[in-house]
């Protein structure tokens, strides 16, 4: 078997930021232990930083990470959302399916506008594929692949119409795509990444519009709704050493103090939920691996073989609140400024406790100002709890 280095890195929105600055620790950690990562599999935010350094993969670990982090630090808010085109889309979109008769009468018109008649998302995430093409240099990509320094590029999403998770995959020729895996309903498919990718593994539910790919055809979503840690794709795609990247942390978190004594507002259940989305596939696989590991080490007949290697990049569990702490500071030095009306619309869109608040925020803060504060905690995460899984 080929020795290969594999990378996963998690779904995040905003948060992608963080993960930079986690990988420009990581990055080179794995360089000098192993090797570079030649197998890239992310998932949202996750596969944008993926497909980034895979198209950087033919420069050094800092100078790649450096320019990560740098291409964060370029996107502001206006170039993901449009949130008053999206006030306007939902209502136009709510109110067209509330008053039956309006939709076709008014369709004409609401087309001409550039508004929906359905509700398709609460978000308007036009200005996002024209954001995403600068943050990865795809020429590089596919000339990285096609030279064998990168074996493969794979992007997790969730097919709409069967609820699957589909990994799409670029690989270098001489590799071999694994077979569907029809026990956790994960298929894997061929192709030449696009923006598009991008965008379906990132089109949360709800928020986002679907996106339509067209192999094979069909509308996609976040692939973090089934996989938002795709440790399980990186080993059926060769890798037998992992570095691993997230924003949550890779064992459970400490129980919170007493327990609140109202009911907990829709914006607070969200940000758990966010939570238990983003951390729980976190936790769980790499608890899985920790156990196939010991059980290898504890039976001296065992094969090493089975044994994978693993680094974990993130915040340790009790600092799991840090990144809602710093979006909600920054929130506070950027509001009085006004600097960008997008952001005060999202700060006062967004409810909830300071925590909640904040950790929701931290999903959507697009900001300049967020991403080098984000960037700076995750290299400081990634430098002070970053641990040797094997």
């Amino acid at each position: 078997m080929t020795d290969r280095t594999g990378l996963v890195v998690a779904g995040a929105g905003a948060r992608g930021a963080y993960e930079a600055g986690a990988l420009s620790v990581l990055l080179p950690r794995l360089h000098d232990l192993w090797s570079a990562p030649s197998v890239f599999v992310g998932t949202s935010a996750g596969a944008v930083n993926v497909a980034g350094l895979a198209g950087l993969a033919h420069r050094s670990p800092t100078d790649a990470t450096d320019e990560l982090v740098q291409r964060w630090r370029s996107v502001d808010l206006s170039g993901v959302l449009d949130l008053a085109h999206s006030l306007l889309g939902a209502l136009s979109g709510y109110g067209s399916q509330v008053v039956p008769l309006a939709g076709p009468a008014l369709a004409p018109l609401l087309g001409f506008l550039g508004l929906p008649d359905r509700l398709t998302s609460l978000l308007d995430t036009g200005p996002l594929e024209e954001t995403l093409k600068p943050l990865v240099d795809w020429d590089a990509l596919h000339a990285n692949v096609d030279a064998g320094l990168v074996d493969a590029v794979a992007v997790v999403a969730t097919s709409v119409s069967t609820g699957g998770t589909v990994v799409f995959v670029e690989h270098a020729d001489g590799m071999v795509l694994p077979d569907d895996d029809a026990l956790r309903d994960i298929s894997y498919v061929r192709t030449r990444l696009t923006v598009r990718h991008l965008l379906a593994s990132a089109a949360v539910p709800g928020l986002f519009e679907p996106v339509w790919l067209n192999h094979p055809p069909g509308w996609y979503v976040d692939g973090g709704l089934r996989m938002n840690t795709p440790l399980k794709p990186a080993l059926r795609l060769g890798a037998t050493r992992l570095g691993v990247v997230a924003t949550t942390p890779a064992s459970a978190v400490p129980d919170a103090p007493g327990t609140p004594d109202r009911m907990p507002d829709v914006f607070a259940v969200a940000a758990m939920g966010l939570r238990v989305v983003l951390g729980s596939g976190v936790t769980e696989d790499l608890r899985s691996l920790l156990a196939v590991n010991e059980m290898v080490r504890s039976h001296p007949g065992s094969d090493p073989r089975i044994e994978i290697p693993a680094w974990f990049a993130g915040p340790p569990a009790d600092r799991s609140d840090d990144l809602a702490h710093l979006a909600a500071d920054v929130l506070g030095r950027v509001r009085p400024r006004l600097r960008d009306p997008a952001v005060w619309l999202l700060d006062r869109f967004v409810g909830g406790g300071a925590v909640d608040h904040g950790e929701l925020i931290s999903f959507l803060l697009f900001d300049p100002e967020f991403a080098a504060a984000a960037a700076e905690l995750g290299a400081e995460h990634a430098r002070t709890a970053d641990r040797h899984l094997a």
